[in-house]
């Protein structure tokens, strides 16, 4: 019995994982990545909410709520996005930016929907729909302990870290998606470092993707 039981979560884990891979445009390495940042705060017991900035279609928020949605230390999970697609870019973003400018939109509804599938308890989960700059106003978040921004644009990436990295605790995380891809992204974390004369090391997960524990 045991076995049965063991092989079913097995099937159920593959189908799981299949089925975000599907909503996410990160690859296997960030996902586990994630994952493993999402597993660190339950083990080490680092107390505050989950906070990701660019949610698209919900891949890579549903790899950290199906962890932490169900935490004993009563997380909540903050999901910002406008869902009317890639705002306007800038100069400083790079050539081929402003391609992408109204790209990405999808519905609130269906990153909802793929939550629920993949086992996040959804009265912990806050999907907030709307442009950062009339979002971020109307919510207070005292405690992060895992933020995940995967905004792009230079003026995107620059509001998210103004608005939550102070609420980041001590031992809390940050996943930074673009910093490898977009010059804008790299230019406001760098920016945003130097102005705080912040020394975290930023551990490369791929040419794409960053993070760094806040000491």
């Amino acid at each position: 019995m045991t076995w049965i039981q063991t092989a079913a979560e097995k099937f159920r884990e593959k189908r799981i994982a299949r089925l975000i891979a599907r909503k996410s445009m990160i690859d296997a390495v960030r996902a586990r990545n994630l994952s493993r940042l999402a597993q660190r705060i339950e083990e080490e017991k680092i107390p505050g909410d989950v906070v990701e900035c660019g949610v698209y279609r919900g891949g890579s928020a549903a790899t950290m709520a199906r962890v932490v949605a169900h935490s004993p230390l009563n997380r909540a999970v903050w999901l910002f996005d406008s869902f009317q697609g890639m705002p306007p870019a800038t100069q400083v973003d790079g050539t081929g930016a402003q391609d992408w400018v109204g790209a990405l939109a999808y519905d609130a509804r269906k990153v909802e929907r793929l939550l629920k599938r993949t086992g996040a308890d959804m009265s912990r989960v806050r999907i907030v729909e709307g442009f950062f700059a009339d979002t971020f106003p109307t919510v207070n978040i005292r405690q992060i302990a895992l933020l995940n921004v995967d905004s792009d644009w230079y003026e995107s990436v620059k509001i998210c870290f103004e608005k939550f990295y102070d609420a980041v605790v001590p031992g809390g995380f940050v996943s930074i998606d673009d910093y490898g891809t977009w010059p804008g992204c790299r230019l406001a974390v760098d920016e945003f470092f130097k102005n705080r004369g912040l020394t975290h090391k930023i551990i490369a997960v791929d040419s794409t993707a960053s993070w760094f524990r806040k000491d």
